[in-house]
């Protein structure tokens, strides 16, 4: 049975403080948020420090608008592609994809709304036919 795999909800973050940090960047969204995301207008990336058991390759927070914040969402995860990373949201409620462009200056957050699969071929593949 094949499942039906929503529309994204599309942002584009572009890198602030550019070389300031050395294992977090920090990124500001390019145009309008959408009150059909849980990211802010400010998102930081970081690398993992094996902390978690999870292993995540990074995490994101979000901006509250007075201090960086954890959000329900799990660490960002490799896939098949190199520039491409995983994530969820809640309890594997929605699934987020994040494609670093550009040197990593540039980052595509595409947010599967109500959808979730660990299998990412078909959903990758839904992306770069956008």
């Amino acid at each position: 049975m094949e499942t039906h795999i929503p529309k994204p909800v599309i942002y584009i973050y572009k890198e602030i403080n550019v070389g300031k940090f050395k294992s977090v960047k920090h990124y500001e969204l390019q145009g309008e948020p959408t009150k059909e995301i849980e990211l802010t207008k400010l998102i930081n990336i970081s690398e993992d420090r094996q902390f978690a058991k999870s292993s995540p390759l990074y995490w994101l927070k979000i901006h509250d608008g007075k201090k960086w914040v954890n959000p329900i969402l799990t660490g960002l995860f490799k896939t098949e592609l190199s520039s491409i990373f995983m994530g969820y949201v809640g309890k594997k409620e929605h699934l987020i994809v994040f494609g670093f462009i550009e040197n990593s200056n540039t980052l595509i957050t595409y947010y599967f709304k109500d959808y979730y699969t660990r299998h990412l071929i078909l959903v990758i593949d839904q992306i770069f036919y956008l």
